[in-house]
């Protein structure tokens, strides 16, 4: 519901609360969050930010790490 009326990406000194998790999160911290989302349960669905190129440098190295 936080991000109905959109995030402030640009704007690292913007922040938001979620009830649900401690801290405070940027606008950018919070799209990556659901685009790391999205890809688990509906990897087609465009959230309207394309973090694919930075998306998929983590899973290599998590992958990484895992071996």
């Amino acid at each position: 519901m936080l991000g109905r009326s959109g995030f402030d990406i640009n704007n690292p000194d913007k922040t938001y609360t979620i009830h649900s998790l401690p801290g405070v999160f940027t606008g950018l911290q919070l799209v990556s969050y659901m685009y790391v989302g999205f890809k688990q349960f509906a990897p087609e669905q465009n959230i309207g930010v394309d973090l694919s190129n930075e998306y998929e440098a983590a899973l290599k190295l998590f992958i990484g790490r895992k071996t």
